[in-house]
């Protein structure tokens, strides 16, 4: 800080008796080669120059001091310190007394400290009084007038009176001495102070985005410029469009100013991500975030999918479906669906299972990690063969997964065994034919049926027919093997035989297919008479 404290003397104003007023003035060039104080030359022992040009009248009262703008003028208001008018009468007499006033005008905005006015007197004239009352000055002839302090554009008045002590011209001249306010110049020290944070969420998932936040702050007392903010990412870490070094530069930051930087980051796998982020401007000004950790997590759904691997046709085939969740996040939204195959019909859905169209649905909601649940599907065949079902858990940020299961639908083989007589009773010498009728009533084919007929000894054989061949050897009729029979189809075969001798007689039948363990007999009673 720099002070300036100035004292200038003002000038001197000289004022005529007789036919007016008229001024003792100096320019600055003139008292330039003379010592202060700037006073009239009754102060001085060996008046300069300049007041005898004052006293011969060649100059008027005029100071104009350029070295600032606080430069003195005693006839300009338009600069300058310090004003000053003097008024009197035109004329006086002798021995008369006749007052004069001094009025002194601060011209400035600002208050002057320390006024004093110095009146020079002829010595052809006798002061009588004044108001305010004065002292002796500090020369002869010469009285002083502490005005002290003069605010911003305040003016004082100085009234004397006295007499001319003979005729002639009489001089009056002004002196005003003051201090200045002091002229500081203020220099600030400045401390900019930079401080940086990171805002990132702690826990994502591998879907998710990372909304990241940087915060620089200018905490210090100064302007901080040329600001550059760097976020280097972890490896398996990037920006959206595949940054991993995120540089952002900043012009200035005022003092309590902060400035906020966001980007979005997106993770390349599960896993735990650590880093900072640092700011350095001009000035050697740097500053580092906090440590900021952000885990990534994944859901990892499984489903299995269990059910008969061979059922009778008509029978509920049921499903059981179980999931779990073995990832380390939740998965929300979690769905199973179940498509029902072409060849089953939906029956029932249990745990809430909704039918649509051709798929079962269970809206699980969220699936925590370790979670599991359980659903089942009831479903039937429709005719025989092979049902593959198929299940599929999805959720948000999993990879969705399947499971299939397959049933066999069977069949059973029910075979029925008819042997009729078509004539009863019947003539010795007479023929007689026995039909033999097979029906499958079950839901599967019959395969390699075979027939064997026995004829007792009051019978001869005459002939066969059939669907298959038919051989007679002993007593017996055998059929070659039926390949199959389809479910609900019959099939019959004739024997035809001579009644010999009469009685009560038995034709005896015996089957035996793939699905039977033992033969099925069936024997038909004829009465062959004379």
């Amino acid at each position: 800080m720099y002070c300036q404290k100035r004292r200038n003397p003002l000038m001197l104003i000289c004022m005529a008796v007789i036919f007016g007023i008229y001024g003792c003035s100096y320019q600055q060039n003139d008292f330039s080669n003379e010592k202060p104080p700037y006073a009239h030359g009754h102060l001085e022992k060996d008046p300069g120059p300049r007041h005898e040009r004052l006293h011969k009248g060649e100059n008027k009262a005029t100071y104009d001091n350029q070295e600032d703008n606080r430069a003195f003028s005693a006839i300009n208001k338009k600069s300058g310190v310090i004003f000053i008018e003097k008024s009197a009468p035109p004329e006086i007499q002798v021995n008369r007394p006749f007052d004069y006033l001094i009025k002194i005008t601060n011209l400035t905005d600002e208050r002057v400290h320390d006024v004093e006015v110095t009146e020079t007197f002829s010595p052809k004239y006798k002061i009588k009084n004044t108001i305010p009352k004065s002292r002796k000055g500090p020369g002869e002839g010469t009285v002083t007038w502490s005005i002290g302090d003069l605010g911003p554009n305040e003016m004082k008045e100085i009234r004397v009176t006295g007499v001319s002590l003979e005729t002639g011209d009489m001089p009056f001249c002004t002196d005003v001495t003051y201090n200045l306010p002091p002229l500081c110049l203020i220099a600030t020290a400045v401390e900019p102070k930079l401080t940086i944070t990171k805002r990132a969420p702690a826990e994502v998932l591998l879907c998710d985005s990372i909304p990241v936040t940087l915060v620089v702050s200018n905490t210090g007392t100064g302007i901080a410029r040329n600001i550059q903010v760097r976020d280097t990412l972890p490896q398996g870490l990037k920006t959206i469009d595949g940054k991993s070094n995120i540089v952002q530069g900043i012009d200035l930051l005022r003092a309590g100013e902060s400035r906020e930087i966001t980007f979005t980051a997106q993770a390349d796998s599960p896993g735990k991500f650590e880093n900072s982020a640092t700011v350095v401007a001009d000035g050697d000004l740097q500053a580092e975030s906090s440590m900021i950790t952000t885990v990534v997590k994944q859901p990892v759904l499984t489903i299995a999918k269990k059910g008969p691997e061979r059922i009778y046709t008509g029978r509920d085939i049921t499903y059981t479906i179980g999931v779990s969740n073995k990832g380390d996040g939740p998965a929300a939204s979690s769905v199973i669906e179940d498509t029902i195959p072409g060849n089953a019909t939906f029956v029932k859905a249990g745990q809430g299972g909704i039918l649509s169209g051709n798929t079962v649905t269970w809206n699980l909601g969220t699936l925590l990690p370790r979670d599991s649940r359980k659903v089942s599907v009831t479903l039937q065949g429709r005719g025989l063969g092979k049902i593959t079902n198929t299940a599929t858990i999805k959720g948000e940020c999993a990879s969705q997964a399947s499971a299939t299961a397959v049933t066999d639908v069977i069949g059973i083989a029910a075979i029925l065994l008819e042997v009729i007589d078509l004539a009863d009773p019947i003539e010795v010498g007479s023929n007689e034919t026995y039909e033999i009728t097979v029906t499958n009533q079950g839901s599967d084919y019959s395969t390699n049926i075979r027939i064997a007929c026995t004829l007792e000894d009051t019978m001869q054989y005459i002939s066969s027919d059939g669907p298959t061949k038919g051989t007679y050897v002993g007593k017996t009729v055998t059929f070659d093997s039926l390949i199959s029979l389809a479910p609900k189809a019959a099939t019959t075969w004739k024997v035809v035989v001579k009644a010999l001798r009469p009685g009560d007689v038995r034709f005896k039948v015996e089957m035996i297919e793939d699905c039977l363990r033992r033969p099925v007999e069936e024997t038909e009673a004829t009465n062959f008479y004379e």
